[in-house]
């Protein structure tokens, strides 16, 4: 048994960083890292929440990769469901919380079993007119909505 064969979906990884120039510090959000294999897994089937204003979800699931990846609590993460496979779904954006790193024992019976699992945390507005891709700027260019009447 080994692990790697269970990374279905893909991440990439968005962490704010910090730059100086001229003086003037500033803070962007950046790509680090992209198409990195893992999976989600034990995933939470919570309810759609009403509100007066607006509908959102908060789901709690988990993450699982290899042990090198580096992902940092607070770590913005765009998880590709099924393109491990070739497959296409909907983009997952979630925050990541501390890493729990789990090492291959010395002398294990089964090798492969080295991961690192990360609770997400996915807390989204719900939307119409959802599309694949993903809208980091949070502006919903991405989707648009046809109605009957058009």
């Amino acid at each position: 048994m080994n692990f790697q064969d269970w990374y279905t979906d893909t991440v990439d990884i968005w962490r704010v960083v910090s730059t100086t120039a001229n003086s003037l510090t500033t803070n962007t959000l950046t790509e680090l890292y992209t198409a990195i294999p893992c999976r989600i897994y034990q995933s939470d089937s919570a309810p759609i929440n009403m509100e007066q204003t607006a509908a959102y979800v908060k789901q709690a699931d988990r993450l699982m990769c290899d042990v090198s990846v580096d992902i940092q609590p607070g770590d913005q993460l765009i998880i590709h469901r099924g393109a491990g496979l070739g497959r296409t779904a909907l983009d997952i954006r979630a925050f990541a919380a501390d890493p729990n790193l789990y090492f291959e024992p010395f002398g294990a019976v089964l090798p492969g079993l080295a991961h690192q699992e990360i609770r997400l945390l996915q807390q989204e507005i719900v939307k119409g007119g959802a599309s694949h891709g993903t809208d980091l700027d949070g502006t919903g260019a991405a989707a648009k909505v046809h109605r009957a009447s058009d």
